[in-house]
């Protein structure tokens, strides 16, 4: 989670600078050729370059990092699980467990295994359900609002802005582009969940050692 962390704050300070030196770039090329230009032309070449730095390159950086924290809080979550297996001797894993979806069958894993409610704080379930959402919707549909999980779904760019999500239009669909702000949040989401799940779980698997070192 340290790692991913610093690839969040290298992301903005990559963002940023591929601002800086494309802005530098046309501007400078812009004040040498703009006379001999049209002016929609100009317009043309500027209106690209507000569509690469502030659509284009955030989708594709942050989005990335959304795609890689799920995946590593999947990844996680199965490593818990495995150790629970193993230490409880048992022949059959988290994704044995047939289930609707990861959270359902995490959910189903630990329950039966060890009575431990993965998700006992409802509010945090619903962050990771919409993360999960979220997350497949820039994979199989480039973000594609229509796509979102109804927790993120609004109706204007204010309330989408509120959720933490830009949305942006071309000529084929309207889709959202997840801010800083909601890259740091579902990353504190995903760290404090995870921290949270292991310590419960090793309680639940090593009562007695917790007592005696207390």
């Amino acid at each position: 989670m340290a790692g991913l962390d610093a690839a969040r704050l290298a992301i903005e300070e990559q963002l940023d600078h591929l601002k800086g030196q494309r802005s530098i770039r046309l501007y400078a090329r812009l004040k040498k050729e703009a006379h001999e230009m049209a002016p929609d032309d100009v317009e043309y070449e500027v209106d690209q370059l507000k569509n690469t730095v502030e659509e284009l390159f955030p989708k594709v950086f942050r989005g990335g990092f959304i795609i890689s924290l799920w995946s590593v809080f999947e990844a996680c979550t199965k490593d818990i699980s495995e150790y629970v297996r193993r230490e409880k001797g048992i022949p059959f894993g988290l994704q044995e467990l047939r289930a609707g979806d990861f959270l359902e069958q995490t959910d189903k894993f630990f329950d039966r295994v060890l009575a431990v409610k993965a998700f006992p704080d409802k509010s945090v379930r619903t962050k990771l359900e919409a993360l999960r959402g979220f997350r497949n919707a820039l994979v199989h549909h480039d973000g594609a609002t229509e796509e979102l999980p109804k927790a993120l779904r609004s109706k204007t760019a204010a309330e989408y802005r509120s959720k933490g999500l830009l949305v942006y239009r071309d000529l084929h669909h309207q889709y959202a582009v997840p801010t800083a702000e909601y890259a740091e949040e579902a990353l504190k989401t995903v760290h404090a969940f995870l921290e949270q799940f292991a310590e419960t779980v090793y309680v639940a698997l090593h009562p007695i050692a917790l007592e005696d070192e207390a």
